[in-house]
């Protein structure tokens, strides 16, 4: 029998598998499945025993104050074997992370996971559903093809090394904090709107700030907010060296917008250096060329890349300097 219940309650059951809404309570159970399935990858893909490190509490904690609604379980015989995690921005919507015990793939978690995710993000309003993928694992990629997802494009991951001094910031970056979530909601609001009309990034500016991620900058033109960067930062210096730039949105028709976002990556990468970190990650779509070479000249090197999956259509991005993780 399969039954679904409103928001509040949500859950799919079929047989004595149900998928429900993730309680705060069972956050450390999600940490368990999530490093349990990233180690079991990590080991079949190098051939020896790894022990991928738990990820962050406060991240979960974050995604399930941004969607309290469309955090997810999967749960079996009073067991958490799966989760699944939805963000919706705008009219865009993705998944991620995605998340199976080893010893419950292929029986249908993964399926049920994924068919409760697309309903709450169809219910949110959103015309384009997406994830991000690892192109070496055809198994996943069967499953999001047979789920309706289409390869749209790719992702790249590119990575600096943070050696020598910091750089300064610009005066035209700063800082903002809770105390400027009043104005700087709308315009991350109508700078998202920029890149694509479909796009509202606001409530990821707000996560990053109500929970501390890493820091979160604005680039003025004469009091004029013309872009916006979000950093993030959280696991723990014993399990990772590494910061990322999880976002990034430089008004399209800014005259100035290489300053803008060399400035905005000067802030970033002397957040990172102050906490310690000794790389910085940046995530982008492989078709902005110019954003490739303007990270280049900063000494960013390719160090991988992602598959890119949609539903409803691809993203079509304006500007050059624009980028946006599509991973948990």
């Amino acid at each position: 029998m399969r039954t679904y219940a409103d928001h509040q309650g949500r859950s799919e059951v079929a047989g004595d598998l149900m998928v429900r809404a993730l309680r705060a309570e069972e956050i450390e159970a999600v940490r368990s499945v999530g490093q349990k399935s990233w180690s079991d990858l990590a080991s079949r893909d190098l051939g020896r025993k790894v022990r991928y490190p738990l990820r962050p509490r406060k991240v979960i904690e974050a995604y399930l104050w941004k969607e309290p609604l469309g955090c997810f379980v999967a749960e079996q015989q009073g067991r958490i074997i799966g989760s699944a995690f939805c963000h919706v921005w705008g009219r865009i919507g993705w998944v991620g992370p995605f998340e199976v015990l080893p010893e419950k793939q292929n029986m249908g978690v993964g399926k049920a996971l994924m068919r409760t995710c697309d309903q709450y993000l169809q219910e949110q309003g959103c015309r384009i559903f997406g994830l991000e993928t690892m192109p070496h694992v055809t198994k996943n990629i069967h499953f999001y093809l047979k789920a309706g997802y289409v390869a749209s494009s790719m992702t790249l991951i590119s990575v600096k090394s943070l050696t020598g001094d910091a750089p300064a910031p610009g005066q035209e970056v700063s800082e903002v904090g809770l105390a400027d979530l009043g104005w700087l909601l709308p315009e991350a609001s109508r700078l998202s709107a920029k890149v694509n009309p479909l796009l509202d990034y606001s409530k990821e500016v707000e996560m990053a700030v109500r929970f501390d991620l890493g820091g979160c900058y604005v680039w003025r033109q004469r009091e004029v907010v013309k872009g916006f960067a979000i950093l993030h930062s959280v696991h723990p210096p014993e399990d990772s060296d590494h910061a990322s730039i999880r976002m990034m949105a430089v008004d399209p028709d800014a005259k100035d917008g290489a300053d803008g976002f060399s400035a905005l990556m000067d802030a970033c990468e002397a957040r990172a250096m102050s906490m310690g970190r000794k790389r910085v990650f940046a995530r982008y779509s492989a078709e902005n060329l110019p954003l490739y070479q303007a990270l280049l000249a900063r000494a960013y090197r390719l160090e991988s890349a992602n598959m890119r999956m949609t539903r409803g259509g691809s993203l079509q991005e304006s500007g050059p300097y624009h980028l946006a993780a599509w991973a948990g």
